[in-house]
């Protein structure tokens, strides 16, 4: 892996292909395209060298978790009195002389400003009708196309055979292979991370299939005896999740840069945030607040110049 890693910054000025990097026949390339699958959701080949680099040398490699779940802490830092609207997919967003139109499940609103934070996958696609002049946006969103990471929980029946806080990969040799989280916390509950042509099995099939290659890589690591230890939870399937598509971004090579196009405002109205518009805190949920913190101070900035415009 580090051979590998130290391979990267010299394939930047030629074809800017991760995949590049890897050896011939390489005895361990099965394990780094099952790295990159956890990283960053596609296999080498698909990554941007650049890109890669740019998020490996801002990572600090500090993963906090938190017992009560990252998603409950983000959800609890908003504010209280904030309007919020769920289950509300917005249809099309058309130009509306100074302003935005944008149309919506539950109806229509006008607006000076916006701020979209649409998946890649979505705003490169055609389920959001959006104005002629984001065509560019929507061409930076394609070379960041989302790639394939899903995550599954099984319940232990039996502790004594796991340890708590326990780290395994099921199988180093094969890219179709799963990172398991064993008794986080000490919980009865072992986490499946599923990166890569791994993740694409739940994508292809369905969340039973993906819990049948855990279950036949933990009786790999543990014996036949773990099938009666463990049990299915819950999983996700973000690869046919409608309006998401898939997990996080990945540069496509030698278009790194394309995160700064879909980090641009339009016409000081539309104004994009997302963990793909981050240039180097990309597929993390800090990258995305970053961004959207970025975003909110640039249309805040938009709407006070217009309303200093008008007053003159």
């Amino acid at each position: 892996m580090q051979d590998w890693h130290g391979r990267l910054q010299g394939l930047i000025e030629r074809t800017d292909s991760a995949g590049d990097g890897l050896t011939p026949d390489g005895e361990w390339n099965n394990y780094i395209r099952a790295i990159c699958g956890f990283s960053n959701g596609v296999a080498p080949e698909m990554m941007s060298a650049a890109d890669y680099l740019a998020y490996d040398a801002a990572c600090t490699y500090n993963n906090w978790r938190i017992p009560e779940g990252y998603g409950s802490m983000i959800i609890s830092s908003l504010p209280s009195r904030t309007p919020l609207f769920l289950d509300t997919p917005v249809n099309r967003i058309s130009d509306n002389s100074n302003g935005l139109r944008i149309d919506t499940k539950r109806g229509s609103l006008s607006a000076r400003a916006a701020i979209l934070t649409m998946s890649t996958n979505v705003l490169s696609g055609n389920s959001v009708a959006l104005p002629p002049a984001i065509d560019p946006w929507r061409q930076a969103a394609s070379l960041l196309p989302l790639g394939s990471n899903e995550k599954l929980f099984l319940k232990i029946k039996d502790n004594s055979t796991f340890l708590a806080e326990t780290h395994l990969i099921g199988n180093p040799k094969v890219s179709e292979t799963c990172d398991f989280y064993i008794r986080p916390f000490g919980w009865p509950v072992i986490e499946c991370y599923l990166g890569g042509e791994s993740a694409k099995i739940v994508g292809q099939y369905d969340i039973a299939a993906g819990f049948e290659l855990a279950t036949e890589q933990l009786v790999r690591l543990f014996g036949s005896d773990v099938r009666k230890k463990v049990t299915p939870i819950i999983g996700s399937n973000w690869g046919r999740t409608e309006l998401i598509d898939g997990a996080y971004s990945s540069a496509k090579p030698g278009h790194s840069k394309a995160r700064q196009v879909l980090a641009q405002s339009w016409d000081q109205r539309l104004f994009f945030a997302g963990e793909a518009t981050h240039m180097h805190d990309y597929s993390t949920a800090h990258g995305a607040y970053a961004s959207g913190a970025r975003a909110a101070g640039e249309a805040l900035s938009a709407l006070k110049s217009r309303q200093l415009q008008l007053a003159l």
